[in-house]
């Protein structure tokens, strides 16, 4: 209908008209651009929302999954330290041949971790980081998900030496008891949890003597503790640091 309009005003040189016809039609496509930009920037908006509560939820399961793993950590510890006291003084684990067999063998657990970093992976692979428009959050996030993953994720994928020498040396039938009535998994959601619990002797004192011989006889297993156990250490103290950082995250990306 502008059209038509112009044209008419065209025949008949009415130049005033004319420029009030531009005027109008420069004002439309003004005004459908903004509003498109601001439906293109309101949407971009929500979706970057989108993304971040995402982000937060993810960092939450992250906080909770090391913090299992910590509380896991430090019971295989306490078991590693009991082992490591009979290794080098000869120091039974509350008296027991048994205890001290099923610490060196608990010390040998581990619970392997990953950060749950779906979203990013999404965000970066689909090229829309941007979306994320506070650029300190998005330098963040890359702290967290590749710095911190490339750093500690290795640790805990870590097949220890130590697992597979007493294991080697553990009688099978020891072995089938103890992840019967000494481990115990289940899950939780999304996730498998292990608990390692307490249990009676299904051997001898004398059978349990004979184990802890065949275990002190191999200079490899002392070695291998002591690595452990140092690694344990190493997992333990940058794990609850990226505890902290997932939750500082996580309530810094709620906040916004």
């Amino acid at each position: 209908m502008i059209l038509r309009r112009i044209a008419e005003h065209v025949k008949a040189q009415n130049w005033i008209a004319i420029a009030i016809d531009f005027v109008i039609v420069v004002l439309g496509v003004f005004v459908a651009t903004q509003v498109s930009n601001w439906n293109d920037a309101n949407r971009d908006r929500q979706r970057g929302e989108s993304y971040l509560a995402s982000i937060h939820g993810e960092l939450l399961t992250d906080a909770t999954a090391i913090e299992r793993r910590l509380v896991f950590w430090r019971q295989v510890s306490g078991y590693g330290e009991a082992a490591l006291a009979y290794a080098e003084h000869r120091t039974l684990k509350d008296g027991s041949a048994w205890q001290t067999v099923l610490a060196f063998f608990q010390t040998s657990q581990i619970w392997p971790y990953t950060a749950t970093d779906t979203t990013y992976r999404e965000l970066t692979g689909a090229g829309e980081l941007g979306l994320i428009r506070d650029t300190s959050v998005r330098a963040a996030l890359a702290d967290y998900y590749i710095v911190r993953k490339g750093r500690l994720d290795p640790l805990f994928a870590a097949m220890p030496r130590y697992r597979e020498d007493i294991r080697g040396l553990t009688p099978m039938n020891v072995q089938s008891y103890i992840w019967n009535n000494c481990h115990h998994s289940f899950a939780d959601g999304a996730e498998e949890m292990q608990e390692l619990v307490p249990c009676e002797s299904p051997i001898s004192e004398a059978e349990a003597r004979e184990i802890l011989r065949a275990y002190v006889a191999a200079p490899e297993v002392l070695r291998g503790l002591r690595f452990w156990m140092s690694t344990m250490r190493v997992q333990g103290d940058l794990s609850a640091h990226d505890r902290d950082t997932a939750m500082q995250l996580a309530e810094r990306i709620g906040g916004d």
